[in-house]
């Protein structure tokens, strides 16, 4: 059952092989005829397993940058990571048995019950929602844009009929086959409405906001070189020429995350220096930094500068990478020196949070490195004019994983109906409008600068105003289609 998990996986972004997600056809319909709660779980997380193993073999990469003892940690990152996120899909399992009497009502409760364990998998155990079913609805421009009114994990719900419409298909039961997809249908329809006829067009969105300039900076410093002392000052001045490498002067410049080679405010006079040469009397500058407090915390910030290089506001990052940036009950762990990436210090939650505001009044939305794989940005009364992520791909250099990365951050601008910048130390950089439509990027592994004119945000969303009640309303309406298709058809038999 792995093995068409991991075909099932070629349909994720950035792939898209869609034929793939014909993997999913006799995984449920095997696993729906199944007789007991044991054989079913063990299929569902098979499946799961294999979905998983596929998709995020990348995260191993990050242990080969610096070949140490780190590399102890590659059994977990490659099969134990997989393993115990399938389980999430092993009791969706469980609950399709327990719940439908027949391989019909099954595969409605299977929507139901799969769409639940990748809600419950983005939020308990501090929540990972990387490489779920609802991705793919980013396949097509207008199909994305039904995630401005049902978001990520409504999605899921909507990807999981239309497979299970292929399951009925492959039944020959016509009826339930028509309602399962007419929604994806439908989300079709909403989607060329919405970028076709209910917006305007990105050029005018652009004119509108000649007068502030955004300018993402890309380094492409690698890895295994960012902290050693005999790189410092090439970094630096890589930082710099790129800043300076357009004549027209930019109202704000974006580095990525923990772009520059020290801990705030270790060197402040230095970076003070630095930027007082960089930056103008219209300028600022938004940069990633470590940093520490006063009692020697160590932080993964965002800091916005002003033109004397003092810092003008401060963004904490607020959801950390377990076993990367802090290893969780560190005390307690026998090897607690053992993260993925070698820290032996843990980074800490900072206390700096919300929304940071430029000297224009520009008001940013700063999310670090794998926050903005979370749905629910913030909240729909304090929105920002843009979303900006920091991030460094660094770790996992030409794979899949930066690609991933990019699309989660697309699918956060077409929910929130914002405009969105990525700043990438080596990419994928790049910059949407607020329907999720690209305006600018840099490739991975390349040095460069994009510079954009903020776009236009738009109204709140459906979703960003509603939020959890759409995904509750979603999950009330599948209780009652999958309970009533289950009496029906029980009753039916019982009258045979």
């Amino acid at each position: 059952m792995a093995l068409f998990g991991m075909v099932a996986s070629l349909s994720l972004p950035p792939l898209f092989i869609l034929p793939a997600i014909l993997g999913f056809v006799p995984f449920l319909i095997h696993s729906l005829l199944s007789k007991s709660v044991k054989q079913i779980m063990s299929l569902f997380w098979g499946f799961a397993f294999g979905w998983f193993a596929a998709s995020l073999y990348w995260i191993s990469a990050s242990l080969f940058v610096d070949i140490s003892w780190q590399i102890l940690l590659l059994p977990f990152s490659l099969f134990g990571l997989p393993a115990f996120l399938a389980i999430f899909w092993a009791f969706a399992g469980l609950f399709v048995f327990i719940c439908g009497k027949t391989i019909i009502s099954r595969l409605l409760f299977s929507v139901l019950f799969i769409g639940l364990a990748e809600l419950g998998r983005s939020v308990l155990f501090t929540g990972f929602p990387w490489n779920s079913p609802s991705h793919l609805i980013l396949t097509h421009v207008y199909l994305s844009q039904i995630a401005s009114v049902i978001g990520q994990n409504g999605s899921a719900f909507l990807i999981l009929l239309f497979i299970v419409s292929l399951c009925f298909l492959y039944l020959r039961s016509w009826k339930l086959c028509f309602l399962c997809i007419m929604p994806f249908i439908i989300s079709v329809f909403y989607g060329y409405w919405r970028i076709d006829y209910a917006s305007v067009p990105i050029n005018l969105e652009l004119e509108q906001n000649s007068d502030y300039l955004i300018r993402i900076v890309q380094p492409n410093i690698p890895q295994n070189q960012r902290w050693k002392p005999e790189y410092k000052d090439q970094h630096i001045d890589s930082l710099y020429t790129l800043s300076k490498l357009n004549k027209t002067s930019a109202s704000l410049i974006i580095w990525p995350e923990a772009a520059y080679p020290s801990i705030w405010p270790n060197t402040k006079k230095e970076f003070n220096d630095i930027v007082k040469k960089i930056l103008d009397n219209k300028s600022e500058l938004l940069s990633g930094m470590l940093r520490f407090d006063l009692d020697k915390k160590l932080y993964n910030s965002a800091i916005l500068f002003d033109t004397n290089g003092e810092s003008a506001g401060i963004i904490d990052k607020q959801k950390r990478v377990p076993f990367g940036e802090y290893i969780p009950f560190r005390d307690n762990f026998p090897f607690k020196n053992l993260s993925l990436f070698g820290n032996k210090m843990d980074i800490n939650i900072g206390p700096n949070k919300g929304l940071l505001y430029t000297k224009d009044d520009i008001k940013l939305g700063i999310f670090i490195c794998y926050e903005i794989i979370f749905p629910v940005l913030f909240s729909s009364k304090d929105r920002p004019d843009i979303i900006v992520n920091l991030t460094n791909d660094a770790w996992f250099g030409k794979t899949l994983g930066p690609y991933q990365h990019l699309s989660q951050a697309r699918l956060r601008s077409i929910e929130e109906g914002l405009p969105l910048v990525r700043v990438a130390n080596t990419g994928i950089s790049a910059a949407f409008d607020y329907k999720g439509i690209l305006v600018g990027k840099i490739n991975l592994s390349e040095k460069g600068i994009l510079d954009i004119l903020l776009p236009l945000k738009q109204e709140a969303t459906i979703y960003s105003r509603y939020r959890w009640k759409i995904t509750i309303a979603l999950i009330f309406i599948l209780i009652l289609c999958s309970v009533f298709l289950d009496q029906n058809h029980f009753a039916r038999a019982k009258s045979k």
